[in-house]
């Protein structure tokens, strides 16, 4: 659904049984913002799920292929990331790590050959333990790292080159509109939502939420279809 499609669908349903206007389009473009980052939350994990026992979300990335379907925008590739002094620095647009690579390099039969070997994500207590163990310590073939303000330090520090994967935040949605006799028309040049086309849905529910709307997802539906047919 576009912006307008989810404004026009709000429009009727307020208009219908709320008796008048939800929400005005300035006001409408604030909202969409908050919902696309609590959107996004959602999807990657909302940290106030977890419980005691129950050390996950109810929904994070790649618990289903419909998650992972749904952050592949959001998820980025960086091939050969710089790495200097043992640090690795955050892109502009970073939210959440997903993974570090060391492309790890050994001859065979005269042959330089690429194993590709995960970075093992630690706490600081684990990373000064690792780092202190003289068995233990880390390898450019089991390499770690911990994440700090100034960057993602990795060890051992000879390594210069890293793939990273990460989360960058939603492009903030913009909806514009043109004001004409008292109605809102589309114009060119609004800036979507990043979801796929079925979350149109959920985030009209969350809009509507916003506003003090609670409707099932079956009932706006409903409201959507009834929409299509009126004349």
């Amino acid at each position: 659904m576009t912006l307008f499609e989810i404004f026009s669908l709000i429009e009727y349903i307020g208009n219908k049984d709320f008796s008048g206007n939800v929400i005005p389009p300035d006001r409408f473009n604030q909202v969409i913002k908050a919902v696309s980052i609590e959107h996004f939350r959602e999807k990657y994990g909302l940290p106030e799920e977890y419980q005691p026992g129950r050390p996950i979300p109810a929904e994070f990335a790649d618990i289903t292929i419909k998650n992972t379907d749904d952050l592949k925008a959001f998820k980025m590739p960086l091939f050969g990331r710089a790495v200097a002094n043992g640090i690795l620095g955050y892109p502009g647009d970073y939210a959440h790590r997903d993974t570090f690579v060391y492309n790890f390099s050994k001859t065979i039969n005269s042959v330089a050959t690429i194993f590709p070997r995960p970075i093992e994500v630690l706490r600081e207590a684990e990373f000064a333990s690792r780092n202190g163990n003289y068995t233990k310590r880390p390898t450019t073939y089991n390499p770690i790292c911990v994440l700090r303000s100034d960057g993602v330090h990795i060890r051992p520090i000879t390594i210069t080159s890293v793939d990273m994967f990460y989360y960058r935040f939603p492009v903030d949605p913009v909806f514009l509109y043109a004001e004409a006799d008292g109605y809102i028309t589309d114009k060119v040049g609004s800036v979507q939502f990043e979801f796929p086309k079925d979350e149109g849905y959920t985030l009209t529910k969350k809009i509507l939420s916003l506003v003090g709307i609670n409707l099932r997802e079956d009932q706006l539906i409903q409201y959507a279809e009834q929409k299509l047919v009126k004349p």
